[in-house]
């Protein structure tokens, strides 16, 4: 009997033996296959920890270095900035795995450093573009301020360029949420910057009553950190969007290069075209250059409400329809209301000699919440907009692509014009049937092969200067038109000399996504589509649906609940089971 137990005893160590070792050559061989093999597994439902595909092309055509000096690093680091800090560099090493070319390291730029020393160091990170956050809280000491670098300086061939990751959401949510979301985006965007040999052209115009330089200027820096920024005004000149020179002085033989710039914005005109400029701007986009439009077709604004209390808008004389006739467009000379619509202030009473004032709903004002599923706006909540009209597609180019991107609600009037508008609307109850419009749409993106304007009907002026290279045509080219140019200003303080973003709403503080939307306008219209997707990220979080909780509460218990203590019993009978049958075989033999 003891020698059938020793034997029994051998073979099950020989079995465990092998066993283990059979675990681990397999472990052996899975480390080597993953080291030639790379591959990952993303199981959440956004893909929140997988690069996006034109992320990885670029990381695995890296031809040097790319290094990140990320300074969210300290010993007296708030909580919720270490917890950023991992995230940040879990996303360097996901990098990392695509490249061999990325490194990082994470850095405290005032770890043993004077005061002195400190705010030299600030000092320097502000130059950079790189402004600390300071972060004041309550301990045992007393009140502390701590200082946050929100970013890192990204390193490329001697090349440097900041890359700020700790970044607030303009609706005033969580910013860590925010964040997360534009991590990725944030930290591709500055490798981007630093591979290009030379940045794309962008260029604000003027001459036509348009927006200043103010009241652009906060857009324009936000693209300034990709685009080489400018303004531009025509006055008649051939040469205004255009690369031609003179060859020879004496014979004037003219030599025609490309296009000036890649994008022209026309932010909100308020002065008629003249034939030339009209006939320069077609020329340009004849030649594959882009346009972003931002018009107001009325001459209603909220300055003129301010003043009067009301106003009679007229249709604007811009002259420019036939040009968004032929490119497949129409802004019509109408108002829009829309029950979807901001508050503004209004007097309601005087009490001694201080008027009393009182928020309400004013439906020239539209709260913008009806976005298309193009990655300019897939991102966006809302966008601020005032007295903005609407748009029709019109013509049959089957060579343009026509995609709404903004449209109103399902409660939309359309107003013609003449007529009066007055801050009154907003006191009386809105009666929904002449409410009866919906989905109207305010921004179009217009893609294709674009046919002349002044195809059939070029004046003689301009067909007589046969060196110019007249085209009735473009090869593939975009556009965008947007039926509101306030949707690109942005408030401006100046007595403080400080801009506010666009989209800022001055009565309540809220910032609106006119910005992003201006910029996801010009980075998909400079064929940034790249940049576009990584922007269009969103994380979302999953939620129950009280309603399905409320119907299926018995289900859901049962689910949750019943089936895996019912599992665990199933197992643990099994194994009872299997335990018997085993000892029943051994007292057998």
């Amino acid at each position: 009997m003891s020698k059938k137990i020793n034997k029994q005893s051998k073979q099950f160590k020989r079995r465990t033996l092998l066993g283990l070792l059979a675990v681990i050559a397999i472990v052996i061989v899975a480390n080597i296959l993953s080291s030639l093999f790379f591959y990952r597994i993303d199981l959440t439902k956004d893909k929140r920890h997988s690069l996006s595909k034109s992320t990885i092309e670029m990381l695995k055509s890296l031809e040097d270095r790319v290094y990140f000096r990320v300074y969210l690093k300290g010993k007296d680091q708030p909580a919720d900035y270490q917890l950023f800090a991992k995230q940040v560099e879990q996303m360097l090493q996901n990098f990392r795995s695509y490249s061999k070319n990325v490194y990082y390291e994470f850095i405290d730029p005032i770890e043993g450093k004077t005061n002195e020393e400190v705010n030299a160091i600030l000092g320097e990170f502000v130059k950079k573009g790189l402004e600390p956050i300071p972060i004041s809280r309550e301990d045992a000491g007393g009140y502390s301020t701590h200082v946050v670098i929100p970013g890192a300086i990204v390193s490329y061939r001697n090349h440097e360029y900041p890359a700020k990751v700790v970044v607030a959401d303009p609706s005033g949510a969580d910013w860590l949420k925010y964040s997360n979301e534009e991590l990725e985006y944030n930290l591709v965007a500055p490798v981007r910057r630093l591979l290009k040999t030379e940045k794309p052209k962008v260029a604000y115009l003027d001459g036509h009553g348009e927006l200043d330089f103010w009241n652009t200027c906060w857009t324009a820096m936000q693209l300034q950190r990709f685009y080489n920024v400018s303004r531009i005004t025509l006055d008649g000149k051939i040469n205004a969007l255009r690369n031609i020179t003179i060859d020879d002085t004496v014979s004037g033989n003219l030599v025609l290069g490309d296009n000036k710039y890649d994008v022209l914005i026309v932010a909100q005109p308020t002065q008629p075209f003249k034939e030339y400029d009209k006939y320069i701007i077609d020329q340009f986009i004849m030649r594959g250059g882009k346009v972003l439009w931002l018009i107001d077709n009325t001459t209603a604004s909220l300055d003129s409400l301010q003043n009067a209390g009301e106003f009679f808008a007229t249709p604007r004389a811009l002259y420019i329809n036939d040009l968004f006739f032929t490119y497949g467009v129409r802004i019509n000379t109408d108002l829009i209301q829309d029950l979807s619509c901001m508050p503004v202030p209004q007097q309601v009473s005087v009490i001694g000699d201080q008027p009393q004032y009182k928020f309400m709903a004013f439906p020239y004002c539209l709260d913008i919440v009806n976005f298309g599923n193009h990655p300019i706006v897939r991102n966006l909540k809302d966008v601020k907009s005032d007295f903005a009209g609407s748009i029709d597609l019109v013509g049959n180019n089957a060579d343009l692509n026509k995609t709404v991107l903004m449209t109103t609600s399902e409660r939309t009037k359309v107003v013609p014009t003449p007529s009066i508008v007055t801050l009154r609307v907003g006191m009386v109850k809105p009666n929904l049937q002449e409410y009866s419009y919906r989905n109207v749409p305010i921004a179009v993106l217009v893609e294709g092969n674009f046919q002349s304007a002044f195809k059939g009907i070029l004046p003689i002026e301009f067909d007589t200067i046969k060196e110019l290279d007249y085209r009735d045509h473009s090869d593939y080219t975009r556009q965008i038109f947007v039926s509101d140019g306030d949707i690109i200003r942005n408030p401006f303080d100046s007595k403080r000399n400080q801009p506010y973003p666009a989209g800022y709403d001055i009565y309540t503080r809220q910032t609106f996504d006119n910005t992003d939307f201006i910029v996801n306008c010009v980075n998909y219209l400079c064929a940034d589509d790249d940049l576009l997707q990584l922007r269009a990220k969103n994380f979302k979080i999953g939620s129950l649906s009280s309603e399905k909780t409320r119907n299926h509460k018995v289900l859901l218990a049962v689910l949750n609940i019943g089936i895996p203590l019912l599992l665990i019993a199933l197992m643990g009978t099994i194994l009872i089971v299997m335990r018997k049958v085993k000892f029943s075989k051994k007292q057998e033999k």
